[in-house]
C-alpha cells in the first residue's frame, strides 16, 4: 500500500509540473465574500470517514450565519456512508479516482453554479487544488493550512495550522472568509441521524439495558484502521473482565467493523454476559445511533472517537505518541482520558493498568457530574 501511495504521490507531482503554470491564482486583495449576496457553495471533502465527521461544525457553522445558503459536498467512497442522506446537503458528488466517472461529476457540479468552492483538506494537496479550479472557475476559492499551494486561494488560513490546535478548531478558521468568527461557533456538531437507524439505535440500547437505569453503558471499540491502532485482544479481555467486576454496575457494548465482528462474537462469548457485540450488518448512521445513548466510550484513535464526543459521550481514547497526530485527533474539548503509548508507531504497548487507571478516573468524573 505504501509503494502504491509513493507512485500516486509522483504521478501528482508529475501532473502539477505539467498544467502548474495554466492554474489560476488567487486575489490577493479580495474581500470577505459577503454570505447575504451568494446562494450556493460547494464543500470539497474527498478524504476518510473521521475528516468528514470534524466537518460537521463548519457545514452548521456556515448555515447558522447564513440560512439561506444551500451547501453542497464533493465527498469520496470512503466517506459517502455518513452524509448520504443527510439534509444539510442539496447535493452530494463522488470523488471516486476514476477518471471518466470524475469529469462526469465535475460537469454535473460545474452546471450548478456554485458561488463558492471550499477546500476543506487542511494540508497541500494537489487533487483538491485542482478540483478548486475545475469545479467552480472564477468563483472565490477558500482554503486551510496551504503552503506550497497557498497562491492559488483567494482565502487561506493558518498556514501554521499543523502546530497548534484541535483539528476541528483549525478547520472552522475556514468560516473566516465570510466574516464570521471561528472562535463563536460551536465545534459540536453531531451526524445526521435518520429515523429509522435512530430507532435501531434505541431498540437495541432498550434490549441491552432494558429498564435497569443504574447501569453504566460502556463502549468499547475494538476495530482500527489499521493493524498499528489494535490493541493486543489479550489486553482487550483482561480490562473488560476487570471492568464488568467493577463496583459500578455496568454493561459493555463490543464494537467491530464488518470484518471484525466474528472475532468480537468469539471475545464476547468468552467473557460473561455483560459484554455485548453489535449485531452484524449496523451502517455508520445505526452505530451513531448507539453511540449517542453511551455513558462512555473507549476505542483506538478511529472517527468513533469523534462520533462520540460530536454526542458529548466521553472517550478513552488510544494513541500512539506522535505529537502532531495526537494535538490535532484527541477527542475534542476533553482535558482528561487519554492513553499515550511510548512509541511513535503503535498502541501494542499500552499497559491493561494505564487503560484501567484512565477507567477509573472517568468513573470517578462520572459520579462527580450526577452530584453537581
Amino acid at each position: 500500500m505504501g509503494k502504491l501511495k509513493n507512485i500516486e504521490h509522483k504521478v501528482k507531482a508529475i501532473v502539477f509540473s505539467i498544467f502548474g503554470p495554466i492554474l489560476k491564482k488567487g486575489r490577493k486583495e479580495i474581500p470577505v465574500i459577503d454570505g447575504n449576496k451568494i446562494a450556493r457553495v460547494l464543500f470539497i471533502r474527498p478524504d476518510k470517514l473521521g475528516d468528514t465527521i470534524i466537518s460537521f461544525p463548519v457545514f452548521d457553522g456556515l448555515k447558522k450565519c447564513f440560512p439561506h445558503i444551500e451547501i453542497s459536498l464533493l465527498a469520496s467512497r470512503r466517506n459517502q456512508a455518513i452524509v448520504d442522506n443527510d439534509p444539510r446537503f442539496r447535493n452530494i458528488f463522488i470523488y471516486s479516482k476514476n477518471l471518466f466517472k470524475d469529469i462526469g461529476q465535475i460537469m454535473k457540479i460545474r452546471r450548478e453554479k456554485y458561488d463558492c468552492v471550499i477546500d476543506m483538506v487542511c494540508d497541500d494537496s494537489v487533487t483538491a487544488l485542482f478540483l478548486t479550479q475545475l469545479c467552480a472557475p472564477g468563483k472565490p476559492r477558500v482554503g486551510v493550512g496551504k503552503v506550497k499551494f497557498r497562491e492559488y486561494y483567494d482565502f487561506n488560513y493558518d498556514p501554521q495550522w499543523g502546530k497548534q490546535g484541535h483539528i476541528i478548531d483549525n478547520t472552522l478558521k475556514l468560516l473566516e472568509a465570510f466574516g464570521i468568527d471561528s472562535r463563536k461557533i460551536s465545534g459540536y456538531a453531531t451526524p445526521y441521524i435518520d429515523p429509522e437507524s435512530d430507532s435501531v439505535g434505541t431498540e437495541f440500547i432498550q434490549s441491552v439495558y432494558g429498564r435497569e437505569h443504574n447501569l453504566v453503558r460502556i463502549g468499547y471499540n475494538l476495530s482500527a484502521g489499521n493493524e498499528t491502532r489494535y490493541w493486543p485482544e489479550n489486553n482487550t479481555v483482561e480490562l473488560l473482565n476487570k471492568i464488568i467486576s467493577h463496583d459500578i454496575p455496568n454493561r459493555v457494548i463490543l464494537l467491530t467493523t464488518p470484518e471484525d465482528h466474528s472475532k468480537g462474537r468469539r471475545l464476547a462469548e468468552n467473557l460473561d454476559g455483560s459484554v455485548i457485540p453489535l449485531p452484524r450488518g449496523l451502517n455508520i448512521i445505526e452505530i451513531s445511533a448507539i453511540i449517542k445513548h453511551l455513558d462512555l466510550l473507549i476505542s483506538p484513535d478511529t472517527s468513533l472517537v469523534h462520533i462520540a464526543r460530536l454526542f458529548r459521550v466521553p472517550v478513552i481514547g488510544l494513541y500512539t505518541k506522535h505529537r502532531r497526530n495526537f494535538l490535532h485527533w484527541h477527542p475534542y474539548d476533553q482535558s482528561s482520558g487519554v492513553v499515550i503509548s511510548n512509541n511513535d508507531l503503535n498502541i501494542h504497548d499500552i499497559t491493561v493498568e494505564q487503560v484501567w487507571e484512565a477507567f477509573l478516573e472517568s468513573m470517578k468524573n462520572m459520579e462527580a457530574a450526577k452530584r453537581a
